[in-house]
């Protein structure tokens, strides 16, 4: 999530008209859009009122985006605006956290089994969005709810959690984020825990939010690949004393380490003006600056990672409709087949099944 002024959860009846989505529908859907699509960072369907109700899986088979890894804030409660942008306005009692994420999860998972929606718990389960039916990959923004209990991320990934976002707007155990003064040096030895559980349980590791030092840190604590699910790729790193989008940004050199691993960066919709250095204003320009990505990383290691409904006021992508419209116009920018089926969804999908296959690799050793 970024921090330009969104986690409006109470969002006025008129601004959220333009979100509305159909109503729910009990026929069988028509076959999705092709070539399929994947989004690295998404809450669609958690924060924005919906007169005429969601069906989720539906808008997923008319749009073709099969795969979304649907992330859980579970900081929410303690995090706000304030004179310095988004971030914590207070301190979480030892268990709030916990108790807290249990009570999204079991909100979201109930949400999933309301529109017929399959988790993706395994490597079939992304086979099958792979060839065209829609599963949601629960992801977690930020790991906060661990309180520095390592078992609870086995509780998580018997819950379905696949997807491991490590820090995001509050002071954690994990190591720092983006947005605040660094406290911890970039991933603390706890953290440096986390990240090796994920890769014995088969969970993707996402590194956005996370500083320049925890993001190398990460790297070189396992051989697995990971991700920057979602911000912008900029020159070099902010700080965390400048604007929000900015303190975001990802370093191109950063980013080619992450590509080096075999990761994934994705690009979100968060819009910005006047600044000349951020390109993404329209979905033309969400297209170019995905494939300058392409030319920067390879496009083996670009996918889209929307924060869709999490991105602010405005975004450049409201619904999956307009991630069509960007699809669309990336198939007329000269890549191959092959190269525009990584980038919608083959990259992320394959690091999600190399991390599940990890798992089941290490676990047959162990026994």
């Amino acid at each position: 999530m970024n921090n330009l002024g969104r986690r409006r959860f109470a969002l006025a009846t008129g601004a959220a008209l333009a979100g509305l989505a159909l109503p729910l529908r009990a026929q069988t859907p028509a076959p999705g859009r092709t070539p399929y699509l994947a989004d690295m960072h998404s809450h669609y369907g958690m924060f924005l009122p919906r007169l005429f109700g969601l069906d989720l899986k539906k808008h997923m088979q008319d749009t073709g985006a099969m795969l979304l890894a649907w992330a859980i804030v579970d900081d929410q409660r303690w995090i706000g605006r304030s004179g310095a942008g988004l971030g914590q306005l207070r301190t979480p009692a030892t268990g709030e956290l916990w108790s807290f994420f249990q009570s999204r999860l079991a909100e979201r998972t109930a949400q999933l089994r309301g529109w017929g929606l399959t988790m993706a718990r395994t490597g079939a389960d992304v086979d099958a969005a792979l060839a065209g039916d829609p599963r949601v990959l629960l992801a977690t923004e930020a790991a906060n709810f661990l309180e520095g209990d390592i078992t609870r991320l086995a509780t998580a990934h018997a819950a379905g959690v696949r997807h491991l976002q490590l820090v995001h707007y509050i002071q954690s155990p994990i190591g720092d984020h983006q947005t605040a003064e660094p406290r911890q040096g970039g991933l603390s030895a706890f953290g440096k825990q986390v990240v090796a559980e994920c890769q014995r349980l088969g969970l993707v590791v996402d590194l956005a939010h996370g500083t320049p030092a925890l993001v190398d840190a990460a790297l070189d604590t396992t051989d697995a690949a990971m991700v920057w699910s979602h911000s912008w790729v900029r020159a070099q790193a902010g700080s965390w004393q400048d604007v929000g989008y900015v303190a975001r940004a990802l370093s191109e050199a950063q980013a080619k380490k992450i590509a080096a691993r075999g990761g994934a960066v994705g690009l979100w919709t968060v819009r910005v003006n006047r600044d000349p250095e951020y390109r993404v204003h329209s979905v033309a320009t969400y297209a170019d600056e995905m494939l300058r990505m392409c030319d920067l990383l390879g496009p083996e290691h670009v996918a889209f990672g929307t924060d869709m409904e999490g991105a602010g006021p405005g975004p450049i992508l409201s619904n999956y409709v307009d991630l069509r419209d960007v699809a669309d116009k990336l198939a007329q920018r000269g890549l191959s087949a092959a190269q525009l089926h990584g980038v919608f969804i083959g990259n992320y999908a394959h690091i999600v099944q190399r991390a599940m296959r990890g798992a089941t690799q290490g676990a047959e050793a162990a026994a």
